[in-house]
């Protein structure tokens, strides 16, 4: 029998599907921040903290399976006054300590999830969207946590791309794909490039406290920032 890598674990996960399938119209990130839209209140949310050697202590604490993500379990205890959500991979809980609280916690969450299900191509197909919509459902995100968690998942890529100090035209090709998927706007885009951008010039100024920068990476940041399409103005005045 195929064992589906994404796939939802209990009838608790599929009742957050509802909502969702009553609107499935247009891409999936614009779809949902139109679904959820802004809400009121909420459970507090957070992450487990601590590490277990063994699953088996979630259940005993009132965690229910909600989702299985290849080898990665997301478990979930929530009642009116808060959310808490565990991952355990191959029975091991994961520290998620560092995630964070609420807003903070909830839009690393999201795009941690994205990042699992889509692996290296971003790319998600209709199971896939329906555990995720099921997710976002369950935590309660709103509007403007899915649209931070959706330039979380882009911010990443666009780190990574400059952090070399070169952009190639693969990593431009495999960018303006990812674009798509995400649907993201020309003007969140254009302000991920220019945080890359200052943040590659402000590691250069680190490295170089007691010296000079050097026109070869000068003429990389302006090389980069031409080929990422945006303008950086204290490029020139250097």
């Amino acid at each position: 029998m195929f064992d589906q890598r994404v796939t939802l674990l209990s009838d608790y996960a599929g009742q957050y599907l509802q909502k969702g399938q009553e609107s499935e119209t247009g891409g999936l990130w614009n779809n949902m921040i139109s679904l959820f839209g802004s809400r009121k209140s909420r459970p507090g949310i957070s992450g487990f903290q601590g590490q277990l050697e063994s699953a088996d202590y979630l259940s005993d604490e009132g965690f229910a399976p909600f989702c299985k993500i290849d080898d990665r379990i997301i478990h979930v205890k929530k009642n009116h006054e808060e959310c808490l959500i565990a991952i355990s991979q191959n029975d091991k809980v994961w520290d998620l300590t560092t995630w964070g609280e609420d807003y903070m916690f909830v839009t690393r969450f999201i795009a941690e999830c994205y990042f699992m299900i889509t692996r290296d191509d971003y790319h998600i197909d209709d199971d896939e969207r329906t555990v995720f919509r099921a997710i976002i459902g369950c935590i309660e995100a709103n509007s403007q946590e899915i649209l931070d968690a959706r330039n979380i998942v882009y911010w990443t890529l666009v780190e990574k791309v400059v952090e070399d100090g070169v952009v190639t035209e693969e990593e431009l090709a495999a960018m303006a794909k990812i674009r798509q998927e995400l649907e993201i706007d020309s003007r969140n885009v254009e302000e991920l490039h220019v945080k890359a951008l200052n943040d590659y010039y402000d590691l250069l100024r680190q490295r170089h406290e007691e010296s000079d920068y050097g026109l070869e990476e000068l003429e990389k940041i302006q090389e980069m920032a031409k080929l990422l399409n945006v303008k950086l103005q204290w490029v020139s005045g250097l």
